[in-house]
């Protein structure tokens, strides 16, 4: 076998192999890691590898057998496993420069790291162990079936290890040459051309225009590509060219995603936000139809147990009994799995984890991701099951009883890694190749396209050893490289593109990718600094050539026609929809009145479109939480009949407030919202002891709590409204008052409201418990200022206030006409929106027949409309 060796070349090379023709025979280009297992094979070493995590893991049970009093003690006891991770990486270096245990070194440093290479268990063979094990097999001189190996970097250049391996294996018959590398392309010769741009985007229509120029010349280009081609393939496929279908690794694939979300839900307390983000991943362990349902709920009430939540899996497993060729026994195996994943039992952050437990539910992720891999032959399933069963094995090496939080995060982190690449993006058949780094180019091409020209942070070797601990190393025949082997190293694989293209180099930088600033190549500083002219010599701007009519670019001239500038659509007071195409609801609730009277077209995308805000979106936020809370609880206290004694309502609602928590306001428990909590835990049982104050001093009955109602033909002939009721009481002369348990901030809007007829929701709700005359009495309980507010004065003490204004009779009758006026206008065709005046004061709203000025601020639409153009 005949190979060519590049560090650089592990991934894609070009030439893609040595020799002339499509194909060859035992012969190969490699990179280190293939290098290894070629020779590995050939001595008959190697095996299965063991993870980085695993390795990790173990590694600090040797660190923890150590003992105390090393160097390493104070971060270990931080953070173990990071110091760890950084041990580890220091130990792998001085095993590759050729470091035994056995090699007696008096510095504090290296001693303390042999003590801990010397007890605990065994550590699984990283890449500098098998680089080692190979150099002692190559001393017998073993015969390979290996002729020869040339080399693309000089060979003063590779790491000390890999230099031994070369010279073991020379002395074992192998011939080792070096490669005669051309001389850089002249930077006066018009070879070069260095295309920059504002933007990625730019830089990719560009490019992709100049390819498409002469496209008979693209055979023998090849491609160096920075970083991933999203950007480029859209721009290539319009252009009707091939895809790269490069992708970078990344760990934040959605499917990656569910092994750190399983570990998230398995703490106390429940977190809504991450179980939503569990619940609407594209794909996951439960179907969609299971999933979109409890994301419902947990949008509604954010937390796990509650009646909601219970109702859900209720009708969950209706729906699966219903299924046609139902098995029972199968549904409650799917129904526990499904429940395995959402409802796991929960931990203690500061007590920890159990190991075991910690176990099963990276087990129940790589097993649940087998099964989909065998079934959907996805790679992406099958890099999960590779890294939850890594992190269970890591998991088992660490014998830790416990594991704490930061430890586990620590591991997950660790056992995605770089996470995978995008299996979606595939490489189309084209007449160039492509490689990752510049370095993996060792052979001539006929044209070069260094994609993303930019610094990557390729980052050069630093020493963490001192110069006494080098001098000691060296004496004891292990020495360590320098550290400006590696920048030598990556600034010559550099130069390669230079060297090796034969008619056109193209450098492509965009001033902005992934809406980060990018900084200039460290090879562009070197060709500056031997050309202070240069930039303005090859310089072509990608914005300059898509606005020439007949634009040159590097030796090729662009096809572009002229394209009709089209403006964006404008904001617009009406939108038109065909006539009687949108009718009347036979039910409207206070809610959906109050977005047709304040915005026809909020209104109209909302119900009349159905178009909704996703689930994501309406997670409530911490005021409206705690809002439901205290619904939640005045639900559970307040019962028809006489309202409890105060004292009685503050002890019951302290109690039901505990225990509601985890069920339908949990995120009041995550850490930061500690203020919030503790606020709540003080005042939502102080304000419904002096909710139940006022019911008493007025002599207030409660008829209902969360009543009911759905009246028909109240707006109209086919048109009624429905909705629920906070909390309906009575007077003692059979007076219904209707009380909104409202918990805000502020006061003022609803005082607003009461004093210019436009509390919408109390008139709606007085009209339906009473009958035309609306001699309902209504006002807003305020829970978090603990006041009455209303405009129908009642007998009481204390805290109500009464806002001289319009009644609830003549708030319905405005009602009433507006919804007339403007369900006239929409089955017209004519929807309106009010954007300009969303600024505007209650009181200094004005309109033909809308009653309230729209919260443009607070809407689902506001992308839609325009409003913030």
């Amino acid at each position: 076998m005949d190979l060519v060796f590049s560090w650089f070349a592990d991934g894609d090379a070009w030439p893609e192999h040595p020799g002339a023709g499509s194909a060859v025979l035992d012969q190969a280009v490699v990179g280190p890691l293939r290098l290894l297992d070629h020779v590995e094979t050939m001595l008959g070493l190697g095996g299965p590898q063991v993870a980085m995590v695993e390795r990790i893991a173990i590694y600090k049970r040797k660190i923890e057998a150590a003992g105390a009093d090393r160097f390493w003690s104070k971060s270990f006891g931080l953070d173990p496993w990071s110091s760890t991770r950084e041990l580890l990486s220091w130990r792998d270096e001085l095993i590759e420069a050729g470091w035994r245990p056995g090699i007696r070194l008096e510095r504090t440093r290296l001693a303390d790291i042999a003590a801990a290479e010397g007890v605990g268990p065994a550590l699984p063979p990283g890449v500098a162990d098998r680089v080692r094990a190979v150099i002692d097999a190559l001393e017998e001189k073993p015969t390979l079936s290996l002729e020869s190996i040339n080399l693309v970097d000089g060979r003063n250049l590779f790491p000390n290890g890999w230099r031994a391996m070369l010279d073991g294996l020379e002395r074992c018959g192998v011939c080792i040459e070096q490669l005669t590398a051309p001389a850089p392309a002249s930077l006066g010769d018009g070879r070069l051309t260095l295309l920059v741009a504002d933007t990625e985007l730019v830089a990719a229509e560009a490019l992709a225009a100049w390819l498409a120029a002469a496209p008979e010349n693209n055979d023998g280009l090849v491609f160096v590509l920075g970083r991933d081609t999203a950007l480029l393939d859209h721009a290539l496929a319009k252009a009707g060219l091939p895809r790269l279908g490069h992708s970078t690794p990344s760990p934040h694939r959605s499917l990656l995603q569910i092994l750190p979300l399983a570990f998230a839900l398995a703490w106390e307390p429940p977190d809504p936000k991450r179980l939503l983000d569990f619940l609407l991943l594209p794909l996951g362990p439960l179907p969609r139809s299971v999933a979109n349902k409890l994301a419902d709920v947990v949008a509604e009430s954010p937390g796990i147990g509650g009646e909601d939540w219970i109702a859900g899996w209720v009708e969950i497993e209706k729906t699966l009994a219903e299924e046609e060729g139902a098995d029972a026994k199968k549904n409650a195996a799917r129904l526990s799995e499904w429940r395995g994943f959402v409802e796991p039992k929960r931990h203690d952050p500061k007590k920890g984890m159990p190991r075991a437990a910690a176990r099963r539910i990276a087990e129940k992720v790589s097993s649940w991701a087998v099964k989909r891999a065998v079934s959907s032959d996805d790679p992406l399933f099958y890099a999960l099951a590779q890294t939850a069963a890594d992190l269970a094995a890591a998991i088992d090496a660490i014998e830790t009883d416990t594991l704490d939080r930061l430890l586990l995060e620590r591991m997950l982190e660790q056992a995605i890694g770089v996470g995978v690449a995008d299996p979606s993006a595939v490489a189309e058949a084209a007449p160039w190749r492509s490689v990752q780094h510049p370095g993996a180019v060792w052979g001539e091409a006929r044209t070069i396209v260094w994609w993303h020209f930019a610094d990557m942070g390729e980052a050069g070797y630093s020493t963490v050893w001192n110069v006494l601990e080098r001098d000691a190393l060296a004496k004891g025949g292990c020495p360590l490289d320098e550290p400006e082997l590696a920048p030598q190293r990556l600034a010559a694989a550099w130069e390669r593109p230079l060297r090796h293209g034969r008619e056109k180099i193209v450098l492509v930088r965009p001033a902005l990718a992934a809406g980060a600033e990018t900084s200039a190549h460290p090879l562009w500083h070197s060709l500056v600094a031997q050309r202070p002219s240069l930039e303005e010599e090859i310089s072509a701007r990608a914005e300059a050539v898509l606005l020439d009519r007949n634009p040159t670019l590097a030796g090729r001239k662009l096809v572009r026609a002229p394209v009709a500038l089209v403006s964006p659509p404008a904001p617009r007071l009406e939108w038109m929809a065909p006539a009687h195409a949108i009718s009347a609801r036979s039910l409207e609730s206070a809610t959906s009145l109050a977005s047709l009277l304040a915005c026809p077209l909020q209104w109209t995308l909302r119900y009349a479109g159905k178009l909704y805000p996703g689930v994501r979106q309406s997670l409530p936020n911490m005021d409206t939480l705690v809002g439901t809370l205290a619904h939640r609880i005045a639900q559970e206290i307040f019962h028809p009949g006489d309202p409890p004694a105060p004292e009685a309502a503050e002890a019951k609602a302290a109690t039901l407030l505990d225990e509601l928590l985890p069920r339908i306001a949990a995120t009041l428990l995550l850490p930061g919202a500690s203020g919030e909590l503790a606020a709540a835990r003080s005042a939502v049982p102080q304000a419904l002891a002096e909710l139940a104050r006022f019911l008493r001093s007025g002599k207030l009955s409660v008829v209902g709590v969360e009543y009911g109602f759905s009246v028909p033909d109240t707006l109209a002939t086919c048109a009624g409204v429905n909705g629920r009721i906070d909390l309906l009481t009575k007077t003692a002369e059979e007076r219904l008052v209707v009380i909104d348990l409202k918990w805000q901030r502020s006061e003022s809007w609803r005082r607003a409201e009461l004093k210019n007829g436009v509390a919408l929701q109390l008139s709606v709700y007085a009209r339906h418990v009473s009958d035309e005359n609306v001699d309902a009495a209504t006002g807003y309980f305020m829970l978090r200022q603990r006041r009455f507010l209303t405009a129908t004065p009642l007998r009481g003490e204390g805290t109500t206030t009464v806002i001289d204004g319009p009644t609830p009779k003549d708030t319905w009758d405005r009602v009433v006409a507006s919804w007339t006026s403007a369900m006239s206008d929409i089955e017209a065709g004519t929807v309106r929106a009010l954007f300009d005046q969303s600024d505007t004061k209650l009181e200094d709203f004005t309109d033909r027949y809308l009653l309230v000025p729209p919260k443009c601020g607070y809407c689902d639409y506001a992308g839609l409309c325009e409003v913030n153009s």
